[in-house]
């Protein structure tokens, strides 16, 4: 269970780095990252361009800065579930922290899907919705 909590974490430091874009790496070619709705731009992507290049250019252009802090990493089989926050300020200077839980699947020692859960509400205000 520690290779798929420790791929996660590494996913999490290389994305936050964002170094040559090595975050590619740790995930399946035809990934599946689904956002909750309400999220800015949020909804099914399918494949690494379609996530990388599509959904987190569009969601992070609504903000100054987004940070994905985890706290807690949690394995069960195939999965990894982490809790953590949200913290960031929007273009129109508000500074946010909202909780959220994502839900990874692994597969073949990649990452396979993404599903997150939080409160998007709170992020819409903080946008100014």
């Amino acid at each position: 269970m520690q290779d798929k909590e420790q791929l996660v974490k590494d996913f999490y430091n290389s994305f936050k780095k964002n170094k040559d874009q090595d975050y590619r790496s740790f995930c399946h070619d035809n990934i599946e990252w689904i956002t909750m709705d309400g999220m800015p731009n949020g909804g099914r992507y399918v494949g690494l361009k379609s996530v990388f290049e599509e959904y987190f250019p569009k969601m992070l252009s609504n903000f100054e800065e987004f940070h994905a802090n985890p706290t807690e990493f949690l394995c069960i089989d195939d999965r990894v579930i982490v809790l953590g926050s949200y913290l960031g300020q929007t273009k129109i200077r508000r500074n946010f922290i909202v909780p959220f839980c994502h839900l990874y699947t692994i597969k073949d020692a990649k990452i396979s899907q993404f599903k997150q859960y939080t409160d998007t509400q709170k992020i819409h205000q903080a946008i100014g919705g």
